[in-house]
C-alpha cells in the first residue's frame, strides 16, 4: 500500500475533485502517479508552487503527499478502479478517515466536501456550528447533525490544524453556469483558469454565534501535549494514523470521566497505550 508520494507536481486539473499528476522522486521517466486532493489542498499548492494555470504545468515543484488507497465500485460493485487521495499531513489523512466514519460520507462525497482546511471543520464541528458544515459541497441539513452529533468529542483532536475559519461559498453554481457547478474551495474558484494567491475571508454579518452546550467533562488537554504525545508515538514506532487513533481514544476515556486528564505529554503517552485496547 502506498502511504507517502514524493515528486514533481506536473498537473493540476480543474475536476471535482481536483485530480494532480505526481512524477515520483528516483523512479525515471514516463511514470505518473493520479491523486485525487482536496479543493483546499488543490488552492494551497497552486499558491505555494506560484502556477496561475492549473492544467499544463510541466515539471512542477517537488510536493510530499501523504496518501489513502481505495477501490471505487463501478457498475455496482462489477469492477473496481484503484484510488489515491492525497494530503498535506498525515493528521489531514487521519481527520479525513475520521469524516469518512460518519454514515453516508464516502471517500468521494468527503473529499467534495473539504472546501476549506481541515482544522476550520474540526472546529465547526467542535463548535456544533451545522450552519458552517451546510455552506459545504455535499454537505446537507441531516447530514451535518450527524457529523456534529458524531464527532463533536473526536474531532477535537484536530482543531489545531492550521486553516482559518473561512466560510466556503455556497454549491449552488452562478447563473448561466452548467449543471456540474464550480468546485469551490475556501471562497476560491477551483474551476477558473486563474487561481487566487490567498483565500478571501468574507465576514458573515448575519451569522450568530454558535450556542455551546455547557459540558460537565473535563477539558482535554492543551494541543502542545497532543502533537507532542502523536511525535513521541511515531518515534517509537507507531504509524501516524495509528498514532492519531491512540491519542483521540486516550482523550474520549479523559473526558468521560473514567480517568484523570493528563496534563502533560507524558502522561497523555501513558494514557494512549493504556487506552490502547480499549
Amino acid at each position: 500500500m502506498l502511504a507517502r508520494l514524493t515528486g514533481h507536481l506536473e498537473s493540476l486539473s480543474v475536476e471535482n475533485p481536483p485530480r494532480a499528476i505526481i512524477a515520483p522522486l528516483g523512479v525515471g521517466e514516463g511514470m505518473g502517479y493520479e491523486v485525487l486532493l482536496p479543493a483546499y489542498l488543490a488552492q494551497r499548492l497552486l499558491a505555494e508552487s506560484g502556477a496561475g494555470e492549473l492544467g499544463g504545468m510541466g515539471v512542477g515543484p517537488v510536493v510530499t503527499l501523504y496518501t489513502l488507497n481505495y477501490l471505487e465500485s463501478l457498475n455496482q460493485g462489477t469492477s473496481f478502479i484503484p484510488r489515491l487521495i492525497g494530503f498535506d499531513s498525515p493528521r489531514e489523512l487521519a481527520f479525513f478517515e475520521l469524516l469518512t466514519s460518519v454514515k453516508g460520507l464516502g471517500n468521494k462525497r468527503a473529499l467534495r466536501a473539504l472546501a476549506t482546511s481541515p482544522g476550520a471543520v474540526a472546529r465547526a464541528i467542535v463548535e456544533r456550528d451545522a450552519r458552517f458544515l451546510q455552506g459545504l459541497p455535499e454537505i446537507g441539513p441531516k447530514l451535518a447533525d450527524l457529523i456534529v452529533h458524531e464527532l463533536k468529542v473526536k474531532a477535537e483532536a484536530f482543531t489545531d490544524l492550521s486553516g482559518g475559519r473561512v466560510r466556503p461559498a455556497v454549491s449552488t453554481p452562478p447563473t448561466g453556469a452548467g449543471a456540474g457547478g464550480a468546485a469551490r474551495a475556501g471562497g476560491a474558484d477551483v474551476a477558473s483558469t486563474r487561481v487566487k494567491p490567498k483565500l478571501a475571508a468574507k465576514a458573515d454579518a448575519d451569522q450568530k454565534p454558535a450556542i455551546v452546550e455547557p459540558r460537565s467533562a473535563p477539558v482535554a488537554p492543551a494541543a502542545a501535549p497532543i502533537r507532542e504525545t502523536i511525535n513521541a508515538l511515531i518515534a517509537l514506532g507507531e504509524s501516524p494514523v495509528d498514532a492519531e487513533r491512540m491519542v483521540a481514544r486516550a482523550m474520549d476515556r479523559a473526558r468521560s470521566g473514567s480517568v484523570d486528564v493528563p496534563t502533560d505529554a507524558g502522561a497523555l503517552l501513558s494514557l494512549a497505550y493504556a487506552s490502547r485496547g480499549g
